[in-house]
């Protein structure tokens, strides 16, 4: 055609021609088990002069659409060394099962679950971090070496964030947010951390145990509801730390 234009995002950009050798390698053998694609068509730019063929005007259009702000990030910048290849597609237990159409983005699998949230938005995706049981065999197949499981549990983390946090990492970042859940959490995590208060809650919890709900909500729907012990696993050990010692 006579004029070639080329889109591609910018984390496709190599800075030397020998470095596309080892992509291309790394590419084909991790999608398809093959050692080298069908064709590499390469265009160097617009017709010369003494040249027969080729476009006579050459175009290169690069998109960001949140990739640089993926890359502003030490850790989430690791999501742009993706190939696309497709390894962690094969491997991923979900995607397997439920099939691409099913993230209603570009990107499905694990690597959509990391950068769909950068191209459109964590509040528009704020369930993709979430679809993945964190097997980690995405992370261990991944040519490039890129820790899906790490991201997406850090993508998790910046979901339910304070939408008004002064650190603000992504677009669409605390979606998930609830101040319920919030002070929850951060009881659980007063109640463990202090020795007086978890052994007032295992006092109570096994002497009020039949006060415990039948429904707690969806985990119910395929699961017993949880309660307590009669006893506490510390009551049950000091009892037989102190039958050994009449021992």
């Amino acid at each position: 055609p006579p004029v070639h234009i080329a889109v591609t995002g910018i984390e496709k950009v190599v800075e030397n021609l020998r470095d596309v050798v080892p992509l291309l390698s790394l590419l084909t053998r991790s999608a398809l088990g093959i050692p080298i694609t069908t064709y590499v068509n390469m265009i160097s730019g617009p017709r010369k002069e003494h040249e027969l063929d080729g476009p006579q005007e050459v175009h290169l259009v690069l998109l960001d659409n949140g990739r640089s702000q993926a890359f502003a990030d030490s850790e989430l910048r690791q999501t742009l060394n993706c190939i696309r290849c497709g390894a962690c597609m094969n491997h991923c237990p979900v995607y397997t099962r439920v099939g691409g159409h099913t993230y209603g983005e570009v990107y499905p699998g694990p690597i959509g679950k990391i950068i769909t949230p950068h191209m459109v938005g964590l509040a528009k995706v704020p369930d993709h971090p979430s679809a993945s049981s964190l097997c980690g065999a995405c992370g261990e197949v991944c040519p490039v070496k890129i820790p899906i499981p790490a991201i997406l549990r850090r993508l998790r983390e910046e979901n339910v964030k304070a939408p008004d946090s002064p650190h603000q990492v992504m677009r669409g970042q605390g979606s998930k947010y609830s101040r319920k859940e919030r002070f929850i959490w951060n009881a659980w995590a007063r109640l463990n951390s202090s020795p007086i208060l978890y052994r007032l809650f295992g006092f109570f919890a096994t002497r009020l145990r039949a006060l415990t709900p039948s429904n707690v909500g969806p985990w119910t729907q395929n699961h017993s509801a949880p309660k307590p012990a009669a006893r506490s696993l510390h009551d049950m050990a000091r009892e037989h730390l102190a039958k050994q010692g009449d021992r």
